[in-house]
């Protein structure tokens, strides 16, 4: 009686056991798959998630079967070819003992333990549903060009040889794992006995592994096949691609080991009769030896003997053929070179003919503008802007560039005590609005011009105006928690005036996923770990998770063979704060087209792997309110975007569907043109002699500003090509020749709509010198003012910051710019750096000033440009009132920073601000008292202050 409580308690808890094993596992499932679906749905592509999960569910059911079909069968082979008599040695007595107790069970054994297997090989087969996809709809993309070898269209190399490669390399791997599995089942069946003294592979054991062999030799044959193909991708020659020993050694060597391949497995299918070892060891052993002799040896032979003393003369034609293959591979034949022969100097004539381009010349770089941000409008610790990019916009009625960044929300900078489960997860939940300065302005502080600043925004230009939700940034860059909860019981922070707490309205965007019911709660709080989701009275029903709200999470998700540029910015378009980032299709397969590394070419890291092929073929934008995302197909003769485009129809939007607001915020991606550019500055060389001698290579000239940084970026600039007639807004980049550092030729891109994409190379004749960046840059630190200038900045515990060192072309000729700031020193400090001085260079003169007008003046020896509020110099000027006013502005501005200094403990910054404000305070009082002097301003270099300021407030703690 006791026994049988004790077994019913035992099937009890196994049972429990069993039960919350399937909970935990449906959970798991649910939380993944269910959440997912929901998710994808949410965004607009329910039928991308169906089309990839049932990709994946035929190749695992499909490859699975296969393998499960061939073991099971195999297995069975070898139950039925269990010798009837057997000598048994000690060793295989022991084996039997095993067998015995198996056998009664072998029924349900072999099925279940080939299942498994096959179960595991079938969930590794899926995750080729990318590869599947381009095979079945490589039809439907063709490039329109053949391979000069074979003769095939170059969709047959992108989309059809992975897949061939993976069935090939599956099957052969499937069918030697079998085999091994065989040889094993027959051992311990008896069949084949290793001790034993006369025949230890009986003849029936022999005929089967005989056929598992000849399968195996042909499925190696076909590998010889297909690896015909692959010497299109060959990197034994001078470039890449078949070389003159791939095409007259390695191929035939190919060909031979082919038939030598199916010689074997015909051998071993007639061994089917003869069951003997010796033929199909003598096939093998023939196989092995040609694999060596004319698959390894003789074309080393011929690359040594032939080739290597007459290399030029062998791989001349091949050179060829990897120079056109590249050139359109990369997009390099359509770039349009035009020869070009610079002025020595420009002329005051230029210059003011050029004004458009002189007045968006770009004085902040990003990273120093960040610091700048961060100091002067991040307002609160839970702010932050991630990246400042640059763009342009219409500004009192012109195109200006503009840099840009949006407020998002950081949880991690919930003041200490605050970082709750409800605030981090149901009160911090977004950012707001964004900050916008001109790229050439600075405030008579050296601090940014802004055009958009402050929460709510304030701006006076009609192209930053957004709407009321157009303000709040849910999704964006940052993403310091997995999930957030919107409309739920706790009012969400929309953003703190004062001391009082503004709250959200409603979240009515189409972001996030409905909670529902206890079964929703449930999910979401299995999914993130989270009890709090299942049991906080805060979540309702109709409450909305937000998940992947970053766009490094968000983007790639329905689009995953894509790459995507390392630099998304951010845009204001019809009143709403967007997302843009640019998408790439690359593919490694292009034959004889010279692969680079795409990581080292960009230095973002957001680019991975290796590819000979590369088009900019999908621009993405994503509203920062509702996370819609729309994935426009921006260059539509891409055969890569067309075939992905064929199979996920719902994915992808023509670009003519984007609005024109929209379009004209579309630039060329930076990491596009620098992988153009680099492969450029070897292949603008067409010549196969010219390019075996490297006689012509270019390179990227380093950035003097950066010494840390070994090349000069690309930036945008708006200018007026030579030999257009309007000023457009341009990517461009300099060359210099390998190894010297004057400048060769320089290129552009064009990023507006009338002209996007338009790539011009402007080439110098070969005699004429032109000084590059870091002559410049050499120069102008040998200046005697300058270097003045710059030891005078560094005191009083200050050091120099460059900002980019650009070269702006102008008319015929260049004007070189270097933007200098001045920061604080102060360990652990919040520092920002401020605009003091701006170098100029054209000719062989130098131009120092305050403002970008005023070194062009100097370097014109006239006079500095008159203060006109808007980056010009500091100084009185208009009536007594109007020099108080700019005084009591240009003091509030100096509180304003050293408020900021004394939050970020610069001290040293805080004492300088401070004093600078008492000393316009004090001489707005003398004018007051009609004692002043009218000169003004303070010794702060840069624009002077806008009127307007009554009063001039202490800082916060003063």
């Amino acid at each position: 009686m006791a026994q049988r409580i004790v077994t019913r308690r035992r099937r009890w808890i196994l049972i429990v056991v069993a039960v919350i094993a399937l909970l935990v596992i449906a959970l798991n499932v649910l939380s993944g798959f269910y959440i997912d679906l929901l998710w994808f749905k949410e965004v607009g592509f329910q039928s991308v998630f169906w089309t990839v999960f049932w990709s994946k569910v035929l190749l695992g059911l499909l490859f699975g079967a296969i393998f499960f079909a061939l073991l099971y069968a195999n297995l069975l082979i070898v139950r039925r070819l269990v010798p009837p008599f057997r000598t048994f040695t000690p060793e295989q007595e022991v084996v039997e003992r095993y067998r015995v107790a198996i056998e009664p069970y072998a029924k349900w054994i072999l099925p279940a333990v080939a299942f498994v297997i096959a179960l595991f090989v079938g969930i590794g087969a899926s995750s080729q549903w990318q590869s599947f996809q381009m095979w079945r709809h490589a039809g439907s993309a063709p490039f329109g060009t053949q391979d000069p070898v074979y003769h095939r269209d170059i969709s047959f190399y992108v989309f059809k040889l992975p897949f061939l490669h993976f069935v090939q390399g599956w099957l052969f791997s499937a069918l030697v794992g079998i085999t091994v599995l065989v040889a094993i089942a027959h051992y311990l069946w008896g069949g084949i006995r290793l001790q034993a003294t006369s025949e230890r592979v009986t003849p029936q054991v022999k005929a089967h592994l005989s056929v598992l062999l000849g399968l195996i030799m042909l499925v190696k044959a076909w590998g010889y096949y297909l690896g015909r193909f692959d010497l299109l991708f060959s990197k034994r020659g001078v470039v890449e691609g078949a070389s003159y020993t791939d095409i007259h050694a390695q191929k035939p060597a190919l060909t031979a080991l082919l038939f030598i391949a199916i010689l074997c497995a015909i051998v071993f299918f007639v061994n089917i009769r003869f069951r003997g070892w010796a033929a199909p060891a003598i096939a093998i052993g023939l196989l092995a030896l040609v694999a060596v002799v004319i698959g390894a040896i003789y074309p080393a032979a011929v690359q040594k003997f032939s080739v290597e003393p007459q290399e030029f003369q062998r791989e001349a034609p091949y050179i060829k053929l990897d120079i056109d293959a590249t050139r359109t591979a990369f997009g390099l034949d359509a770039i349009s070179r035009t020869p070009a022969s610079p002025s020595p100097d420009l002329t005051e004539a230029q210059v003011a003919s050029n004004s458009a381009t002189i007045q968006n010349i770009r004085l902040w770089s990003p990273a120093i503008l960040k610091k700048n941000y961060q100091a002067l409008q991040r307002i609160r610790s839970y702010y932050e802007f991630n990246d400042v990019d640059v763009d342009r916009y219409q500004v009192s009625g012109d195109q200006r560039v503009v840099m840009i960044s949006a407020r998002e929300v950081s949880q991690n900078g919930i003041p200490q005590g605050g970082k709750t489960w409800q605030n981090v997860h149901l009160v911090y939940t977004h950012g707001f609005a964004a900050v916008a300065s001109q790229v050439n302005t600075a405030s008579s502080l050296g601090a940014p011009a802004f055009l958009v600043q402050d929460i709510p925004p304030v701006t006076d230009q009609p192209d930053f105006q957004l709407s009321q939700n157009g303000q709040r940034v849910y999704y964006g860059e940052l993403s310091d928690v997995p999930y957030i909860v919107v409309n739920s019981g706790a009012n969400e922070l929309d953003y703190q005036s004062d001391s009082s707490q503004r709250n959200a309205p409603t979240y009515t965007g189409s972001g996030g996923i409905q909670v529902g019911g206890i079964l929703g709660k449930l999910l979401f709080a299995w999914r993130f770990k989270d009890v709090n989701l299942l049991i906080s009275g805060l979540i309702h029903n109709d409450s909305r998770v937000l998940i992947y709200r970053s766009l490094a999470q968000r983007i790639p998700k329905p689009a995953p063979f894509l790459q995507y540029d390392g630099d998304p910015y951010t845009a204001i378009v019809d009143g709403q704060l967007v997302w843009i980032q640019d998408a790439y299709t690359t593919t490694n397969l292009y034959p004889y087209s010279q692969s680079v590394s795409l990581s080292q070419l960009t230095g973002t890291g957001h680019l991975t792997g290796s590819a000979n092929y590369i088009r900019n073929s999908v621009k993405v934008v994503m509203n920062a309110y509702t996370g819609h995302m729309t994935y426009y197909i921006a260059d539509p003769s891409d055969p890569i975007v067309t075939m992905w485009s064929h199979v996920f129809p719902s994915l992808f939007t023509p670009l003519s569907d984007a609005s024109p607001d929209l379009r004209a915020h579309f630039r060329y991606p930076e990491d596009m043109f620098d992988v153009q550019a680099k492969q450029f500055a070897n292949y603008h060389v067409t010549d196969p002699q010219v390019f075996y001698g490297k006689q012509d290579f270019w390179q990227l000239p380093g950035d003097p500003s950066a010494p840390g940084k070994s090349e000069l970026a690309p930036y945008y600039v708006q200018m007026l090509v030579p030999g257009g007639t309007t000023e457009q807004f341009q990517l461009i980049l300099p060359f210099t020749p390998v190894g010297r550092q004057n400048m060769v030729a320089w290129m552009a891109a064009g990023s507006d709509p009338v002209d996007y994409a338009k790539l011009v190379s402007f080439e110098f004749p070969s005699g004429q010198n032109v000084p590059g960046p870091q002559q410049v840059f050499n120069q102008i630190n040998a200046d005697p003012q300058f270097s003045s200038e710059r030891t005078l900045l560094s005191q009083g515990g200050s050091q120099v910051v460059f900002g980019n060192f650009l070269v702006i072309p102008i008319d015929k000729g260049f004007l070189y710019v270097l933007p200098v700031f001045v920061e604080g020193r102060q360990v652990g400090a919040q520092t920002f750096p401020q605009l003091k001085q701006v170098v100029v260079f054209h000719g062989n003169t130098i131009g120092l000033g305050t403002t970008l007008d005023a070194a062009l003046a100097d370097s014109f020896s006239q006079a500095p440009p008159p203060n006109n509020g808007g980056g010009g110099n500091n100084g009185g000027g208009g009536s007594v009132s109007d020099q108080i006013k700019a005084l009591l502005a240009d003091a509030t501005q100096h509180f304003q920073l050293a408020d900021a200094a004394l939050k970020a403990g610069d001290l040293g910054t805080y004492q300088r601000e401070i004093q600078a404000a008492e000393s316009d305070i004090s001489q707005a009082q003398a004018l007051a008292n009609g004692s002043g002097t009218g000169t003004g301003g303070t010794p702060s270099p840069g624009a002077s202050p806008s009127a307007g300021a009554t009063t001039a407030p202490s800082p916060t703690g003063t």
